[in-house]
């Protein structure tokens, strides 16, 4: 009876230790912004995945895209089908890069087991002061993984 209540009352204690705080902080990528004045590599990275890697909210990944909650639709599907996150996938974005004023170019790789990787030439566009993923860069990735939604969020 003893042995019980000491098991007992450690897994209360082991519980309660581990759970969430009544007024939990919101999570990071609810702010997340790219605000620089020249976007770098480790900050498109960290937006890419933040796209395709992740369950945010649609508010969220809307805020990275150009075509705004109209194109959240895309990355939606590309995280539900776990292509390019672990454990199957991964996804990293690399140069060449160009930069013009408002607009900026990368190269988003994207590696699935069990087949090669894809390279997506894409664009950001400043917008108000953030750079978003251009609408074009959807529709290219659209294109390019054969996934069924009509590019017409431009």
């Amino acid at each position: 009876m003893l042995r019980r209540l000491c098991v007992h009352t450690a897994a209360m204690i082991a519980a309660a230790s581990f759970a969430p705080a009544a007024h939990a902080q919101p999570a990071p990528e609810a702010e997340f912004a790219i605000t620089s004045e020249v976007p770098t590599l480790a900050e498109l990275d960290a937006q890419v995945r933040l796209l395709v890697a992740t369950p945010a909210p649609d508010a969220v990944k809307a805020a990275q895209l150009e075509g705004g909650s109209r194109a959240v639709v895309v990355p939606k599907m590309v995280y539900r089908i776990g292509f390019f996150r672990p454990p199957r996938g991964s996804s990293a974005v690399t140069g060449p890069e160009t930069h013009d004023g408002d607009r900026h170019t990368a190269i988003i790789n994207a590696s699935r087991q069990g087949a090669p990787t894809v390279r997506i030439e894409a664009e950001w566009r400043r917008i108000d002061g953030r750079w978003k993923l251009a609408s074009k860069s959807l529709c290219n990735g659209i294109k390019t993984l054969g996934l069924p939604i009509p590019c017409n969020f431009e």
